[in-house]
């Protein structure tokens, strides 16, 4: 049975239902029709997602995926074409029973090259194609089928999993139905299920052909070989036979029921029933696995035994072979959890030699990336990835490759490029294989997308350092870039600026006009500040309606007085809210470093005070602290 409960069978969906009473018998009459369809879709999914989950074959699962489709969504006849790597598989389920046979046998024979057919259009498109009536596409080359047929709608789907097409579903009906609301949003989901269910179904048979392959190269391989005479039950091995079984000489079965006491049950009988139909001719020759108690505990061993008969067609004896595969078993679960790991996992891996080129990677990489595994195998990694953001030179990656070479692993946040030229951070995680003679053979990398979590750092970022209404830096942000600035201008020998300010008549305008119209006023405040300013010029908002300027680089009191002017008379200009205009202005205190002070918070104190001078002399304008 195959695992089919990853992400993606099953969705999740969240209704939110809004309590409002229906206007009139057609909107009662549209809601119904509408949760109507929403309750046939999440049926339609579930119903496709139980027949994936419990499907051991793509031969098994697509008709019944099909018939599921088609009868849910009111279409006479489903067809999919599924590619694997050397035909095309044709699958078809019909509701109708009129003969469709025609239809069904030029789908079987379509060229899906011929870009003037549905199919093709799908797979040229990568997207669903919709066609309202079948009979009007002349140029498509089962038209004259369509139209003695009667079909009417007609719609297409790719089964797409990441980059890979894997095959095409096509719907078609007698009825002409306008398309259903969200029905292409359903097809998409679809199609990329029953897409990762037939990768996972080809990656399993693909496991089991391994499987296959590497019985065979132990058949060849030193094993146990035994040879049992029914007619006086005598049992002949070999000593490895005895290592097979993990038992002394002195233990050795020597007839057949003696084997079968170190066989634990229900095995033992199913064995004796087995060696039965063998003994009895009824089968020529079996393997099968059973359990073993041997003097180590209970091993796993494989038995192959075949019939020998006389030249009169009677049986002479069984011969066989017995091999441990404990430890074979123990591997392939471990194999097959590791390669269900990493083809599942949500990070991309990597496998690179020892030139760094990449050797193998998951699916994963291939839906961060947009690269397949065809076009990246035998390329750098670093070139295909890195190098192209113009973000990481030389020294970077020597620095990268000497820490790894020193310690086996590097880890850090590196910038990549994805196939369609997008760029995004990636936490990369690379680790060095070594073989016995600790010699490196392989590099392994892991790496993620982390533009999400740097998107979420950057609004935190924001939230904590800038005002959320006219997106100023906030007090704490001017803080530490005054402390910078001070820093600066220390190092240069230079001046610099602290404007405290505060609006005049602010209250007014919220009392009459009210809180809304008053954060628009700070908006165009703040947009008013910074083209006054020059860009070198800091801007923050301090609280409530007050404002802090910090001018690097001045040359003296003149200067900045200047600037503070331009200030007040740029907020005596009056500003457009919404209906209504108004008219306010502004008193500034300054404080010079290092003429008055050279700390951040004394500058601001000293500004401060200079402020509430300027109120006290009338306001509208600015006062140079006296300290």
């Amino acid at each position: 049975m195959h695992s089919k409960t990853g992400s993606g069978l099953f969705q999740v969906f969240i209704f939110i239902v809004v309590k409002t009473v229906p206007t009139s018998v057609q909107e009662l009459e549209a809601r119904l029709a509408h949760s109507t369809a929403l309750v046939r879709r999440l049926y339609l999914q579930y119903d496709v997602s139980a027949i994936l989950a419990e499907s051991e074959s793509e031969e098994e699962a697509l008709p019944q995926v099909l018939q599921a489709i088609a009868r849910n969504k009111s279409w006479d006849l489903a067809l999919a074409w599924v590619f694997d790597d050397e035909q095309i598989n044709l699958y078809e389920w019909s509701e109708i029973d009129e003969d469709v046979s025609d239809y069904i046998d030029a789908s079987r024979e379509l060229a899906l090259e011929q870009v003037d057919d549905l199919p093709a259009q799908v797979l040229g498109a990568k997207d669903i194609v919709w066609v309202p009536d079948i009979r009007t596409e002349t140029s498509h080359s089962r038209h004259a089928i369509s139209t003695q047929t009667g079909w009417c709608n007609a719609v297409a789907f790719p089964l797409q999993h990441g980059q890979k097409l894997l095959g095409v579903i096509e719907l078609v009906r007698r009825d002409c139905e306008p398309l259903e609301e969200d029905l292409k949003g359903l097809l998409r989901i679809l199609g990329r299920d029953i897409a990762r269910f037939i990768e996972s179904v080809r990656y399993e048979e693909e496991l089991e052909k391994k499987n296959a392959r590497l019985a065979q190269a132990q058949l060849i391989a030193r094993m146990g070989v035994w040879e049992w005479r029914p007619s006086d039950d005598r049992l002949r091995t070999n000593d490895g036979t005895l290592m097979a079984l993990g038992l002394p000489a002195s233990q050795t079965p020597r007839n057949c029921q003696a084997y079968l006491a170190f066989v634990p049950e229900p095995d033992r009988t199913r064995l004796q029933e087995t060696l039965s139909s063998v003994q009895n001719l009824d089968v020529d020759e079996i393997e099968l696995e059973h359990t073993f108690a041997s003097q180590d505990g209970v091993r796993l061993l494989v038995l192959r035994a075949k019939a020998r008969t006389d030249r009169h067609g009677r049986l002479k004896k069984i011969i066989g072979m017995v091999q441990d595969i404990t430890e074979r078993a123990a591997l392939e679960q471990e194999l097959r959890l590791t390669a269900a790991a990493v083809e599942q996992a949500a990070e991309a891996m990597v496998i690179l030699d020892q030139q760094g080129n990449i050797v193998s990677v998951n699916p994963a990489f291939t839906r961060i990336t947009g690269y397949n595994k065809e076009e990246v195998r035998g390329k750098s990694m670093s070139a295909l990835l890195h190098w192209p953001t113009g973000k990481h030179d030389g020294s970077f990656f020597r620095a990268l490759t000497g820490r790894l070479l020193m310690s086996g692993h590097w880890e850090g946040e590196v910038w990549a490029q994805r196939k369609n030229g997008e760029q995004f951070p990636e936490l990369l995680s690379i680790s060095v294989i070594r073989n016995a003679a600790n010699q490196i053979t392989h590099y392994v990398g892991v790496f993620n997308d982390i533009s999400d979590q740097k998107d979420q750092e950057e609004r935190l970022r924001r939230r904590a350092l800038y005002d959320p209404l006219t997106a100023l830096p906030n007090r704490f942000l001017l803080l530490d870039h005054l402390e910078k600035a001070i820093e600066r201008a220390s190092r240069r020998q230079l001046k610099l600026a602290v404007c405290f300010m505060d609006l005049d008549h602010f209250k007014p305008v919220n009392d009459t006009y009210g809180h809304e119209t008053g954060d628009q006023l700070l908006k165009q405040i703040a947009v008013r500040l910074v083209r006054t300013l020059r860009k070198s010029d800091f801007v923050a908002r301090f609280g409530g309606d007050e404002f802090v300027l910090v001018l690097e680089d001045i040359d003296g009191l003149a200067q900045v007085e200047c600037v503070a002017q331009k200030v007040v008379d740029a907020l005596r200009e009056p500003f457009a809210l919404n209906d209504v205009t108004v008219e306010i202005g502004c008193s500034i205190g300054i404080a010079l470093y290092p003429d008055h002070a050279e700390r951040a918070k004394t500058l601001l104190r000293y500004a401060d005070e200079a402020l509430y001078e300027t109120k006290e002399a009338g306001r509208d304008g600015y006062r140079i602290t006296r300290r």
